[in-house]
């Protein structure tokens, strides 16, 4: 039985809550894979690109040795952008953003800079 793009989307929302959950219980943010993955789900449900997301979402919980090794060297070189706090902030924000107009989250840009390592 297929879903309804409404079961499908609930289905991925609560998915990434729980990935952030798994975080949180773990107290740790996301490593390098992890927060690629968070990311590229994120982007793809506020696109509506449902099967992207479950992709991701599903690379998310990939085992660590079944998790390319060249792909880790990639992302090992890229600088960390997300913390759990901005990719729960972002999905709130697709979330409600469904539901009617929102502005952007209510995340302190400085945080951001301060991820970042950026200056004020």
């Amino acid at each position: 039985m297929e879903l309804s793009n409404n079961e499908q989307k609930d289905k991925l929302h609560r998915t990434f809550i729980v990935a952030l959950d798994l975080l949180d219980e773990q107290h740790r943010e996301p490593d390098r894979w992890e927060e690629e993955c968070l990311s590229y789900a994120l982007g793809a449900m506020a696109c509506g690109l449902y099967l992207a997301a479950e992709v991701e979402l599903a690379a998310f919980a990939r085992p660590l040795d079944e998790r390319s090794a060249e792909e880790l060297a990639v992302l090992q070189k890229k600088p960390r952008r997300f913390t759990k706090l901005m990719l729960r902030h972002g999905l709130d924000y697709v979330v409600n953003r469904e539901q009617g107009e929102m502005p952007p989250p209510a995340i302190d840009q400085r945080l951001v800079r301060d991820f970042l390592g950026a200056s004020l």
